[in-house]
């Protein structure tokens, strides 16, 4: 994760030349995510599906700079493994011929790790601002299922779209109401292989985000 940041903190810092303003901040989001998918149920073959959606608290910085364009380029990092789902729900035994599987509750949180957004804005009318960007992020699952199963963590990509309305402050500070949406692609995970090495999958769709981005921050 440092080595990525590193890595495209230096490439933004080299895109335009020294005198270009450099723009640095924090931000929060309450987003709305709804996602669906399907577990396959180790050797009997049986598919739960399952949808949920809610809201989510991010907490964010980003860094940016204007081109000449009069193009701002930006990163925007969520530098912890947030919480944006959780799940509990009781499973019974569907798997009678397989003497590893047991019926009861599967527990557990769904972290978003190590997203990363590198974004393009432009200027429009009376304070008003367009996004697009590109997404990568983990998703991290913690979980507790009646089987024992394990499942691992996936990196997926995602794309969002914003608009928002800037205001300038004193001293070269600003503040920043956004609206976004963002598309991520889904993801197959794979559970631990049990005594009978068969194993349970979850396959998750892609998903839709939604969320409300306030912004403050300081140029130089």
């Amino acid at each position: 994760m440092k080595k990525i940041i590193t890595i495209c903190i230096t490439s933004l810092l080299l895109m335009v030349n020294s005198n270009a303003e450099i723009s640095v901040g924090i931000s929060g989001t309450a987003l709305y995510y709804d996602a669906s998918g399907d577990e396959t149920v180790k050797s009997s073959g049986t598919k739960n599906s399952k949808s949920d959606s809610g809201v989510a608290p991010i907490a964010s910085f980003f860094i940016e700079r204007e081109l000449d364009t009069g193009v701002t380029v930006g990163l925007d990092v969520v530098p912890y493994g947030a919480k944006v789902a959780d799940f509990n729900n009781a499973v019974p035994d569907t798997d009678t011929d397989d003497a590893s599987d047991t019926a009861g509750n599967n527990k557990g949180d769904v972290n978003f790790k190590n997203l990363v957004t590198l974004y393009a804005s432009k200027d429009l009318a009376n304070g008003m601002y367009a996004k697009f960007g590109v997404s990568r992020v983990t998703v991290e699952t913690d979980e507790t299922v009646a089987t024992g199963s394990t499942y691992g963590d996936e990196d997926i990509m995602g794309i969002t779209l914003g608009l928002g309305t800037e205001r300038d402050l004193n001293n070269g500070a600003f503040m920043r109401v956004e609206g976004q949406v963002s598309r991520f692609q889904g993801a197959t995970f794979d559970g631990t292989a049990d005594a009978n090495s068969v194993k349970n999958k979850i396959e998750l769709d892609d998903f839709t985000t939604a969320g409300i981005k306030f912004s403050i921050g300081k140029s130089f």
